[in-house]
């Protein structure tokens, strides 16, 4: 199966998603999400949209305000669509949902549960790094929270996660370094990778496979 990835940032690359894709046989299109057309998003058998460090909300970026109708058109479509934090953000609000800022502020960063699955895949923990809150948009099924925010919701053959499953030791690290001098403490964050990631490997497989399936893909 062809793949299209589309990053919306290059310091949210596919990761460990895309190795295991890889693996599995499927081909790869990557993407930029402000280089992304209307015809790549509505051909392609399966979207994977990735993270970014925007905020859905931000409008003034051109390629944002211009990503919105395509991914509206293709869930109302049901193509197979997963989004994963920023992605997941924008296929809530082209579903009708809402994304805004934590009502206090809070910023999740680091590998963090999910205190309420409804499907054992989705079940923590996971690399987490959000500041914003998802709404979910009408007709959508919310099947993960944790600290009062929305972990994952599905669509008619679309799934949306909010946490990180794709993140590698070497991504957290990196967005650690880009956070805010003192929010993240490094090395504890680095043992954690280090302890967690490669304990969580068959936990990850199950999830990326789960997310496909859920995809309809």
């Amino acid at each position: 199966m062809k793949v299209l990835i589309l990053r919306n940032s290059e310091t949210a690359p596919e990761g460990a998603l895309g190795d295991w894709l890889a693996a599995q046989g499927h081909a790869l299109e990557v993407v930029s999400g402000a280089d992304v057309t209307p015809g790549q998003m509505q051909d392609a058998a399966l979207v994977v949209m990735l993270g970014s460090p925007h905020g859905l909300y931000q409008t003034e970026i051109p390629w944002i305000a211009a990503q919105r109708p395509m991914v509206a058109a293709r869930l109302a479509a049901r193509k197979p669509t997963i989004g994963i934090c920023f992605g997941a953000q924008m296929m809530a609000a082209a579903a009708g949902g809402e994304v805004a800022r934590h009502p206090d502020g809070r910023f999740f960063r680091g590998w963090l549960g999910i205190e309420d699955t409804a499907d054992p895949a989705l079940s923590g923990p996971w690399p987490r790094w959000h500041g914003d809150v998802i709404t979910p948009p009408p007709g959508a099924e919310v099947i993960a929270r944790d600290a009062g925010t929305v972990q994952a919701f599905r669509l008619p053959n679309a799934i949306a996660v909010q946490f990180h499953p794709e993140a590698t030791p070497e991504l957290l690290q990196s967005w650690a370094a880009l956070s805010p001098p003192g929010a993240v403490d490094a090395g504890a964050l680095a043992a954690d990778s280090a302890r967690l990631f490669p304990a969580r490997a068959a936990a990850r497989d199950a999830l990326f496979a789960a997310l496909l399936r859920q995809a309809g893909a």
